[in-house]
């Protein structure tokens, strides 16, 4: 009887040694992310004020009216701007003095083939009509000094700042001068702009001049010396037009040297929203971001640490192996895009992009390395930045 207790025990011992080998042999797989942009998205783009549909009648017929007289290059943002821009610069001569109500871009546009002249506010309103129009997102902003609550002429000027997808950033230019500004090599927005002059890193300063009235070199670098002392003045106030709740508004950034305002040179337009930082006036748009859900569920470390037979911290991480997530997901994507129509994917070696039908769909990612990219079209064909993880199986 002894005997037979004691080969029992052997036996027992030798089925658990067996088991723990198995556990030990089978390998535990690992998904791991190398690198990835894909983060939460903002939502200031609600507060836009662009149209509220890219088939609005008016914005077909000012894109119309455009592509009669110009077609731009669509190779890159900065090529399309820069057209776009060359070409509103040279409708007509500014004249501070014509501010018209009620007017249309286009009827500004007819006005100035007939040899009306307009001023800052026409040209920024119109390049961002026209942006609209093609499919970029462009936002006219309004740049003053701290007299704005009832300053004289001259406190203020208008100028415009456009989403570019290519370098997932707002972009300074001004439709009035004919400029898009740079610091070295990098495009900047305004509130970048006035940080450097703030610093006296105006030699660092660069233009890519699109005034289509020829310019000779000493000519340019007096333009850059005058326009430089000429917008630093505008150092206080950033403001734009956007909708809250199907009201108009004007989003105010201070950039820190201003207190907050009610009157603009004594009047009063839309009512005013205070931002409180950087990123509520330059928040980012038209991203696409991925949500993984795991298509085969697995066991969760609490149920796997409650099993009798996980006794020691050595024994759960030989368990792991069996609980371990399988790389089986259906992705859900959703965007900040206005006008949005679809989804592009390209996954691993496939280098074209693919449509998504609708807004989820099955991925399964191979052993080793995996390569995702998605992006949203809008339905003017443009395409936002790419949203991309990295993630290894193995």
């Amino acid at each position: 009887m002894q005997c037979s207790t004691f080969l029992t025990f052997l036996i027992s011992i030798g089925i658990l040694f067996s088991f723990q080998e198995q556990i030990i042999s089978k390998p535990l797989k690992k998904i791991i992310i190398d690198s990835s942009n894909n983060v939460s998205l903002d939502d200031q783009y609600y507060y836009l004020a662009v149209p509220a549909a890219y088939n609005k009648k008016q914005v077909q017929m000012l894109k119309e009216f455009i592509q009669q007289r110009f077609k731009p290059r669509m190779q890159s943002d900065i090529q399309s701007f820069g057209d776009i821009l060359s070409w509103v610069n040279s409708r007509w001569d500014h004249d501070g003095a014509m501010s018209p109500a009620n007017m249309s871009s286009m009827e500004i546009l007819e006005a100035a083939e007939n040899g009306r002249n307009f001023s800052c506010n026409e040209y920024a309103n119109v390049f961002t009509d026209i942006m609209h129009s093609l499919g970029y997102v462009c936002r006219t902003i309004g740049v003053a000094n701290e007299d704005i609550a009832y300053g004289g002429m001259g406190v203020s000027h208008s100028l415009c700042e456009a989403w570019s997808n290519d370098l997932n950033k707002w972009i300074l230019i001004d439709p009035q001068f004919g400029l898009l500004i740079k610091h070295g090599k990098d495009y900047v927005n305004y509130a970048e702009l006035q940080d450097l002059l703030s610093k006296k890193k105006e030699k660092e300063i660069q233009f890519d001049h699109h005034d289509t009235r020829k310019k000779t070199i000493k000519e340019k670098d007096q333009l850059r010396m005058d326009y430089l002392d000429f917008i630093k003045q505008y150092n206080a106030v950033i403001m734009f037009n956007a909708r809250l709740s199907g009201r108009d508004v004007m989003h105010v950034w201070t950039m820190g040297k201003q207190s907050q305002f009610l009157t603009n040179q004594g009047g009063n337009t839309r009512p005013l929203i205070f931002l409180n930082d950087y990123e509520k006036a330059y928040f980012s748009l038209n991203r696409t971001h991925m949500l993984f859900e795991f298509n085969i569920p697995s066991g969760d470390a609490g149920s796997v640490a409650a099993s009798d037979s996980v006794l020691t911290q050595e024994l759960f991480l030989q368990r792991m192996a069996e609980t371990a997530s399988v790389p089986d997901f259906t992705l859900t994507f959703s965007n900040n895009m206005p006008w949005f129509s679809y989804y592009e994917m390209r996954f691993n070696e496939d280098n074209s992009w693919k449509k998504v039908s609708g807004n989820t769909m099955k991925l399964i990612l191979k052993e080793g390395k995996n390569s995702i990219e998605v992006r949203s079209v809008n339905q003017a064909g443009i395409a936002g930045p790419i949203t991309f993880m990295k993630i290894r199986y193995q």
